[in-house]
C-alpha cells in the first residue's frame, strides 16, 4: 500500500539548517515582517530527529491521510516540501520526508532553536528517510493555476490524483527524471580568440555540461546552441523547466567578465530573463577551477533594474559598455 502523501507550502531556503546566512524567502504573511521563518530548521536535526513546521494558522486533516475518526497521529506519511522560488516565482518541491509521523496539534513538540526560537511542531521523522534537494535539483513544478485540486492558499495540500503518481515516481527515482535517450552530441564552443581562449572556453563549456547532468546539476539534459547565434551557449532541460545558459570561461582567479551586444539583448529580454543563467568558470584551465553560477532573482528585481545572484548571496554587477568603429577618409 503507497504511503499517504501531504504537501506543506513554505519559504524557500537554501539549506533549512537555520538562519544563519540563508534567508527564508517567500510571501507568507509572517515573512513580510521577519527575516526569517521557522521551517528554518526543517532540515537541522534535533534529538536525532527531523522536525517540521507548519504555520499554525494551517489545520491538517488527519482523515485525508487515512486516519481514523478519533486519531491524534497518522504514521507512515510522506510529507513533500514546496517553495516558491525566487529565480522564476515557480513553485517546485524542494525536498520531502519519508515514514513521518503527522500529530492533529500544532505545537505538539516544542524545541528551542540555537537562535532562542521555540518552535512548535506536528511532524516527526526520522533523519535517513529525509532529502532536501540543491536548489539546481529543484525541477519538479507544482501546479498553482488557479483551477480546483491545484495548490491554493493553504500551506496544506493533499495534491490531485494526476500529480501524486507523478511525484511518487519522481521520489521512486531518488528525485531525477530519466534522460532523453537521444541526446544530441555536444558541439565545441564557438571563439574567434587564439588557441589559448579557445581551450578555456571549451573547458568552461564542459565544466557547465558535467555539472548540469550530474545528480547535484539536477541530472538534466544538456544540448548546444553555441553556433546558432541565440545569444546563449546551452539549453539545459528537466522535465518542463529550461534554462538558458551562457557559459564564460576565465583562465585566473578574476570575476569578470564580457557579454556579446546579443548575449546582453537576450539576457535582458522579457521572455528569456527569468530562464537566463550566467555561468562563469575561473581557473578553468587548473584542477582548482570554480564555477560562479549566477540566476535571475525575480524578487529582487523591479522596474527596470534586474538582479541575477549566486546560491550564496553574490549579485552580478552589470555596467553596459558602449563601442564604437573608427575609420580614416
Amino acid at each position: 500500500m503507497d504511503a499517504p502523501i501531504i504537501f506543506v507550502n513554505i519559504g524557500w531556503m537554501v539549506s533549512y539548517q537555520g538562519p544563519d546566512n540563508d534567508p527564508t524567502i517567500g510571501g507568507h504573511g509572517w515573512l513580510k515582517t521577519h527575516a526569517y521563518g521557522h521551517e528554518a530548521w526543517n532540515f537541522q536535526p534535533a534529538r536525532k530527529k527531523l522536525y517540521g513546521y507548519i504555520p499554525r494558522s494551517a489545520r491538517i486533516n488527519l482523515r485525508r491521510l487515512g486516519a481514523a475518526k478519533n486519531d491524534d497521529k497518522v504514521e507512515g506519511v510522506t510529507v513533500i516540501w514546496v517553495a516558491r522560488s525566487p529565480r522564476d516565482q515557480v513553485t517546485y518541491v524542494v525536498g520531502w520526508y519519508r515514514s513521518a509521523v503527522v500529530y492533529l496539534e500544532s505545537g505538539h513538540f516544542e524545541i528551542k532553536r540555537s537562535s532562542g526560537d521555540v518552535v512548535g511542531y506536528q511532524i516527526e521523522a526520522p533523519i535517513a528517510g529525509a532529502t532536501l534537494l540543491a536548489p539546481d535539483q529543484r525541477v519538479l513544478k507544482v501546479p498553482t493555476a488557479k483551477v480546483k485540486g491545484n495548490l491554493g492558499q493553504s500551506p496544506v495540500w493533499y495534491g490531485n490524483p494526476e500529480y501524486v503518481a507523478k511525484v511518487r515516481s519522481y521520489l521512486d527515482a531518488g528525485g531525477s527524471f530519466s534522460k532523453i535517450a537521444s541526446k544530441k552530441q555536444v558541439n565545441s564552443p564557438r571563439q574567434l580568440d587564439p588557441e589559448m581562449r579557445k581551450l578555456v572556453e571549451l573547458a568552461a563549456v564542459r565544466h557547465a555540461i558535467k555539472y548540469y547532468e550530474s545528480a547535484q546539476g539536477g541530472s538534466r539534459v544538456v544540448r548546444s546552441v553555441e553556433k546558432d547565434n541565440v545569444g546563449w551557449d546551452l539549453t539545459v532541460s528537466s522535465n518542463d523547466v529550461d534554462l538558458k545558459v551562457e557559459v564564460k570561461g576565465l583562465s585566473g582567479s578574476d570575476l569578470c567578465a564580457e557579454l556579446t551586444p546579443n548575449e546582453y539583448k537576450q539576457m535582458l529580454a522579457a521572455e528569456h530573463r527569468r530562464s537566463y543563467v550566467v555561468y562563469i568558470v575561473t581557473n578553468a584551465l587548473d584542477s582548482s577551477a570554480r564555477s560562479h553560477v549566477f540566476y535571475y532573482n525575480s524578487e529582487l528585481s523591479n522596474g527596470g533594474r534586474h538582479c541575477w545572484l549566486t546560491e550564496d548571496g553574490r549579485v552580478l554587477r552589470i555596467k553596459e559598455l558602449t563601442a564604437a568603429r573608427l575609420t580614416i577618409d
